[in-house]
Parts: C-alpha cells; structure tokens; sequence
C-alpha cells in the first residue's frame, strides 16, 4: 500500500475491506475497497483567533473556553477524591470487628482493632493468651513502614524494622490492659510473609524488647496475612 501512503500522506481516515488477496513473487497484491471515513480530530488544530469573513470550514476544533476549564477542574477535583477513597480503602483492609466481650476476656481501644470475632487476649488462671497483633494503628489503622502491596496486589517496598517494632508496641499495650507486661511474656510466636527478605530485620528490634526476657519463640514463614503487613505476633504471658 505505500503507493496509497504516498498519494494521501500519513493518515488512515479510511474504512474498507479486502475482497481477495494472493501472495505474488515473495510479496502480495490484494483488491480492497476504500470508502473515507468521516474527519477525526487528530489532524486538526484549536482555532484560537476569530475571523472577519467566513471562508469556509477551517478543520479547526473550538476554542477553549472557560467552561471546558471548569469541566477539567472538577474531573481532577473527582480523581483526587477517588485516590484518596482508593487509599482509605486500602488501609483499612477486611472488615474491622469490635473485640468479642465476655468473662475473662481483654478487649481495649489502644490497639488495632480485630478483623474477626475473637479478642484481643483472654485470661485462663494466672495465663493471657494474646490474638494474633500486626503493626496496625489503633485510631488510623495505618501501617507503620508501609503496606506490603497496594489494593491491586502489586508488592510495595515497606520497612520490616518499622512494622516489627510497631507490632511489638501494640502487643505491650494490650499485655498492660490485661494486667500483664513484656517482661512477664512466657512464649512468643512470629509469622513473617516474606522469611528470607525481613528474618535479620525483625530479629534484630525483637531482641531489642526481648533481650533478657527469655521467652521461648518460634518464627513461620507463611504466604500471606489478612491485611497488606509482613509479620505478626501471638504471645502468651503470666499474669
């Protein structure tokens, strides 16, 4: 077809179908019907200047007007307000619960809430057994270092030092409500989704709070858990 380009320039402002075609001595010739199409915009130009007399159709757009400028603001002013929606969206995770109530059980608002029906902790004799704690934020359940994938699974960088230390200041908090402490912690188990990348970060603030405390501990590898975060911990303590 480059006898078609030469004569009309570099545009495809037609429609048509091909009738036949049949490969001719290493290249091929083909009967096609062409109709043209009606004008696109792509080859016409903003007409910014009026003119006295008409002198036909120019093949120019409109110019633009303060209107159009107005549209184009609040569609911005709109995807702003759905990334902000998206981003809420992503922080906030699953469904958060209020603590399931009952005897012995420790429920309090300075830890992330629980995004199932289960408790914080519960006390059995002189025993707390502690839920699961992630780094989550109490009041803005955000994720301190950040989350580990956005909303549409694509992994992020994140800080495992600053999930860890967030996650073992949420587990001091509910020890404390319970009537409990770090120092009275008994057993430790860690899951972290990523072992390989984040084991020597994680250890290294564990031992920061764990140090002389002599719990017994056991870290799991696992693929994933419920919110975009990297490690998580259950911990078992006296009271």
């Amino acid at each position: 077809m480059w006898w078609l380009s030469a004569i009309n320039g570099q545009h495809n402002n037609f429609n048509g179908q091909v009738l036949a075609y049949e490969a001719l001595h290493g290249a091929g010739g083909a009967v096609v019907v062409l109709d043209p199409s009606e004008g696109g915009i792509g080859d016409k130009e903003f007409d910014e200047d009026d003119v006295e007399n008409y002198l036909g159709d120019r093949n120019v757009l409109d110019a633009v007007t303060e209107d159009s400028i107005v549209i184009e603001e609040q569609s911005l002013a709109e995807f702003d307000s759905l990334v902000l929606k998206t981003l809420a969206k992503e922080e906030s995770g699953p469904e958060l619960w209020q603590g399931t109530e009952g005897e012995n059980l420790v429920n309090t608002d300075a830890a992330p809430k629980p995004v199932g029906p289960y408790p914080h902790a519960r006390r059995i004799g002189d025993l707390l057994y502690l839920s699961g704690v992630g780094p989550r934020q109490a009041q803005t359940n955000s994720i301190p270092g950040g989350p580990i994938k956005d909303e549409n699974g694509t992994p992020l960088d994140y800080d495992i030092e600053a999930q860890t230390r967030a996650c073992i200041e949420n587990i001091k908090v509910i020890l404390e409500a319970s009537g409990s402490g770090i120092d009275k912690v008994l057993d430790v188990t860690s899951f972290l989704v990523d072992m390989d990348r984040d084991f020597k970060g994680y250890n290294k603030v564990y031992s920061e709070y764990f140090q002389d405390v002599g719990a017994t501990r056991t870290t799991l590898a696992v693929r994933a858990l419920p919110t975009p975060i990297a490690v998580e911990l259950k911990v078992i303590a006296s009271l």
